[in-house]
């Protein structure tokens, strides 16, 4: 967990930071024992993967970014009902 402290809020190289971060994440079992930090883990990628795709234009990325939007979903217990997920989506376009 300490491992995954160091690394949050780290500013570098995107990309080598998102897979420190996974690899942290995968390979300590007791950082989902701290919901909250897994929580800012995943945010912290989620964001670094979006900036690349958005900002970046790293179209090859967008797979990853669309994996990390589900990924962001389920550790914000967001409910994953189609339905409910397409009613949000209706609602925020308008």
């Amino acid at each position: 967990m300490e491992r995954l402290k160091a690394l949050i809020g780290r500013k570098e190289n995107g990309l080598d930071f998102v897979r420190d971060m996974v690899e942290v994440l995968l390979s300590e079992g007791d950082v989902y024992s701290d919901e909250v930090l897994f929580r800012d883990a995943v945010e912290e990628v989620y964001r670094t993967i979006r900036r690349e795709v958005i900002s970046n234009g790293r179209e090859d990325l967008v797979e990853a970014y669309e994996t990390a939007v589900l990924l962001r979903a389920v550790a914000s217990k967001t409910n994953l009902n189609s339905s409910d997920l397409l009613l949000e989506i209706r609602k925020k376009l308008g």
